[in-house]
């Protein structure tokens, strides 16, 4: 009878079996999270800028190139087309795609900037995309045609247009560098606007002075001026591309894309 009795107890009634509790399942389950969509990157910052290197650093080779083995030679011109200094050109084209690139990533930093800064942001997005129009259309040598002839500048002030754009430059440094200066890669679009203007209206400047000294545009000074020009607005533009991409991601901004299978 005793066995019988012990034969009969289940396991929760046998004191030598551990208790473990049990736990009731959730009758609302939560619903399982969606799979996230697949990340399609569509910019890759350090892919543009070696490719922007690289392309100017093959302007810049092919311009001296011709130089070195074309000068002393009777009637010898470098080609037009990597002529730098000179307009509508490949140089010319590369330099207005660089501005493009660089007002649109102005534009992503005003989107995303608070409402105080974001008349500032736009005005300097504005600013580039004009500055990229100017690099096809010349526009910049007329205005500096008429100040010449009108104000009869002459010396460092021969290419008068110099004049406005360095006043224009001044106000908006004054305006916009502080806001600038505070985002990340605020200090690389500083030194590349320095380096940008130091060859576009520096070195343009004493392009001006050689050429109301000698009169001549196509002698090795100059032509050696001419690519000093484009080769540090190159730098400079490419130098604040690199700013930009990196004050766009402080900015919280991902330059990339999501794509999600509909299907």
């Amino acid at each position: 009878m005793t066995v019988g009795r012990h034969m009969a107890w289940t396991a929760d009634e046998d004191p030598a079996t551990r208790q473990i509790a049990r736990v009731e399942a959730d009758p609302v389950a939560a619903p399982a999270p969606e799979p996230a969509a697949p990340h399609l990157t569509l910019v890759r910052g350090t892919t543009v800028l070696r490719v922007a290197l690289g392309v100017a650093a093959v302007l810049v080779i092919a311009h001296f190139a011709a130089l070195a083995i074309g000068h002393g030679r009777p009637g010898f011109e470098i080609p037009q087309a990597i002529r730098l200094g000179g307009e509508l050109n490949i140089a010319t084209w590369f330099s207005s795609a660089l501005h493009l690139v660089n007002a649109g990533l102005l534009a992503l930093v005003a989107a995303n900037s608070v409402r105080r800064e974001r008349v500032r942001w736009i005005v300097l997005a504005l600013a580039v995309l004009v500055v990229s129009m100017d690099e096809v259309s010349a526009n910049h040598e007329q205005v500096g045609y008429i100040l010449h002839t009108t104000l009869g500048t002459s010396g460092f002030l021969t290419y008068a247009w110099i004049i406005p754009a360095t006043v224009l430059v001044a106000v908006v440094a004054l305006w916009c560098g502080p806001m600038v200066l505070r985002r990340p890669g605020g200090r690389l679009v500083a030194l590349a606007a320095l380096i940008f203007v130091g060859g576009a209206v520096g070195v343009e400047a004493i392009e001006g002075w050689w050429f109301d000294e000698t009169g001549r545009a196509d002698d090795l000074v100059y032509l050696v001026l001419g690519g000093l020009e484009e080769a540090m607005e190159m730098l400079g533009l490419i130098v604040a591309m690199a700013g930009l991409l990196r004050m766009a991601g402080g900015s919280g901004l991902r330059l990339a894309g999501t794509f999600t299978d509909r299907s």
